[in-house]
């Protein structure tokens, strides 16, 4: 957004190709693919896809969709014969050099050398005087915007725009009311404060932001301006505001004038306030004004309590000022918990050392509780491995359970199913790893090392259950409330009072009564939807695609309860791998659409029998809300690239 509160975009509107038979088709095939990769065709409530169309006119060519290079050109069968009917009318004649888009005969006409471009392709550098947003980002959050782009180029290459009479030349567009593209985006607070973290004080060695995708950086204009339109726009209780664009957020607590922001902020909602801060601004001042504003919940990724470490690892000048953090926030009541990414430099040994001091720190403080993040880098931080991933990650969740028999506050690994894989033989238990201080769970007498087998007299079969019966529990203010729990193979009964808690814990920002578990854990309703893909498509032969991470509890899950799945189906599991994000990266949501065509192409290409349905988990297309990868790219390209049937199986983003 500019200084005028208008936001736009750069649009490549001198595009002029060469002159082709079947220019006004590639305008509409355009307009035609645009739609699609915004909009899913029905039938009644069955979804469709056509892959060709042809114009109501006298001309009876039928043009294909999806060709695989990008440009109209009539298909054969019932196409072929109109198209050769109609190549014997005045003026229709078909390209016959060889070697540009086909030959005589083949009923292809001249391509045009350039696609319509997407976001990627239309982004441009923006000149310094022009503030223009990130299409690519626009794609990702509202492809609304990218569509009115293409459509605008797509146009533009048939028609020059003129005004008195003369050609004008046109470069960006902007919105007009931003009221009209208010929706369902603004689901906490952190939707609208994100928008902020913009910088950040610190150059943190495994800094995620190292190599930003184009889709995930917000591009140029006014912060501070676009976050009071915002602020404006924000609906609390519908949840509704402007799309977001803050892509991959730094430190929202840099922002010089972030304390006004959550101020108004707050006068909107009651909700609470999450904050992920490195502690560079967290003085006895700032947190005192923070206090004002509960609740809220600090992320605070302080890294180490050594202030040489934490140089080393962040650059951070004044160290000293982000470890006595906890302390003020203790002592204004704000509930925090400390984040540690186990980076193993200048060695693993050193690293690990220096965790158990900082974890042991965060205990002293009253830490709600300890986050540790197994180290991850992208390939666009290295092309090479900094490390033994295996040997870093293993020593740092025998390190972390070690710590969990001395601590009386949780230590938590991340991504916690390395560590279900790596030491459980039984996945997806409501076992309990930790339970916060003072929390209702830990007053009742509920421990590490417990498994919850009922909350209220319900019975518990698996880890999302527990957590669920939890929070309805604490959300519901019963009063009393019971767990049963398995300890040490015996069966306790614990009861008291969900009001009976004092800090660190709280209701408004703490979760499941204080018990903390080993991640979400795999729902069983994920089965369910499974088998009604199946049955949507008939049965065959059908693949499934997961993650490294998510396999091992998919695959026990499937033993423990079979699919009921149409007759001859055949259901089998692919793992493709990270290699857009390359590194160590083995987050099944941190796949992108290239990835799955990868892998599909090369299944294919193996000799593995061809699926009548691949399904993929709808967690790596879940931030945009439009189904579309990191990149900003739809994920119906997967089915387009290979030709096979795709479906998404809704299922909620596994990040803990």
């Amino acid at each position: 957004m500019d200084e005028d509160g208008v936001y736009r975009y750069r649009l490549d509107g001198s595009r002029r190709d060469p002159m082709h038979a079947a220019r006004l088709a590639e305008m509409v095939r355009e307009q035609l693919c645009n739609l699609l990769d915004i909009a899913q065709p029905l039938r009644g409530e069955d979804e469709t896809l056509p892959d060709s169309f042809r114009f109501l006119g006298p001309e009876r060519r039928v043009y294909e969709l999806h060709n695989g290079n990008g440009t109209a050109h009539t298909a054969g069968g019932e196409g072929e014969a109109a198209r050769q009917e109609e190549a014997q009318r005045p003026g229709m004649e078909t390209a016959s050099v060889p070697g540009e888009a086909g030959s005589v005969d083949t009923g292809r006409y001249a391509a045009c050398p350039a696609r319509i471009p997407h976001a990627h392709d239309l982004e441009v550098d923006t000149d310094k005087d022009t503030p223009y947003a990130n299409l690519a980002n626009a794609a990702l959050y509202e492809p609304r915007i990218e569509f009115i782009a293409r459509q605008l180029a797509s146009l533009l290459s048939v028609v020059e725009l003129e005004s008195g009479g003369e050609p004008v030349r046109v470069d960006g567009f902007r919105l007009r009311d931003l009221e009209d593209w208010v929706g369902p985006h603004a689901a906490t607070p952190a939707d609208i404060f994100n928008h902020a973290a913009t910088r950040c004080q610190y150059d943190c060695v495994f800094c995620y932001n190292r190599g930003m995708q184009g889709s995930l950086e917000p591009g140029r204009g006014d912060v501070w301006e676009d976050m009071e339109k915002r602020l404006e726009l924000y609906d609390a209780p519908s949840g509704r505001g402007l799309f977001p664009s803050f892509g991959s957020p730094r430190e929202a607590l840099a922002h010089p004038r972030i304390l006004p922001l959550l101020r108004a902020l707050r006068e909107k909602t009651t909700a609470p306030f999450r904050l992920c801060s490195n502690g560079g601004v967290l003085d006895r001042e700032f947190v005192a004004a923070l206090a004002e504003l509960a609740p809220v919940y600090i992320d605070l990724s302080l890294n180490s309590s050594s202030p040489r470490r934490r140089s080393l690892l962040m650059g951070d000048a004044r160290p000293q000022e982000a470890i006595a953090a906890p302390a003020l926030l203790a002592e204004a009541s704000i509930p925090f918990a400390i984040t540690v990414v186990a980076w193993p430099h200048p060695g693993t040994g050193e690293m690990l050392e220096d965790l158990a001091r900082t974890a042991r720190y965060a205990e002293a403080m009253q830490a709600r509780l300890v986050q540790v993040n197994l180290p991850g880098y992208s390939r666009f931080l290295s092309p090479r491995p900094l490390f033994d991933t295996d040997e870093v990650w293993s020593e740092t969740v025998r390190t972390a359970q070690r710590l969990r028999g001395g601590l009386s506050c949780p230590v938590f690994v991340s991504p916690s199913l390395y560590e279900e894989n790596l030491t459980r033989e039984r996945k997806n238990q409501a076992e309990v790893i930790g339970v916060v201080r003072n929390s209702p769970a830990a007053r009742w007498g509920l421990a590490a090392g417990d498994t919850v087998t009922a909350v209220n007299g319900i019975a518990v079969k698996n880890r999302p259950q527990a957590r669920d019966l939890l929070s309805l529990v604490q959300g519901s203010g019963a009063g009393r409330a019971t767990i049963t729990a398995r300890r040490a193979g015996r069966v306790v009964e614990l009861a008291g009072d969900t009001g009976d808690w004092d800090f660190p814990f709280d209701t408004a920002t703490g979760t499941h009564l204080g018990a903390v578990f080993m991640g979400a854990g795999l729902r069983e309703s994920c089965l369910e939807k499974l088998e009604a893909l199946a049955r949507e498509s008939g049965g065959g032969e059908i693949l499934l695609l997961t993650s490294t991470l998510i396999r091992p509890t998919l695959e026990q899950l499937l033993r423990e309860r079979p699919l009921t799945l149409p007759e001859l189906t055949a259901l089998r599991l692919g793992v493709p791998r990270n290699r857009y994000f390359g590194g160590n990266i083995m987050l099944g949501d941190l796949m992108v659409v290239q990835d799955f065509i990868d892998f599909l192409r090369e299944y294919l290409a193996g000799g593995n029998a061809r699926p009548d349905l691949v399904v993929i988990p709808s967690s790596p297309f879940h931030l945009s809300g439009w189904k579309r990868d990191l990149t900003g790219r739809p994920y119906q390209d997967i089915a387009q690239e290979t030709g096979l049937p795709v479906s998404l199986l809704e299922c909620p983003p596994m990040w803990e």
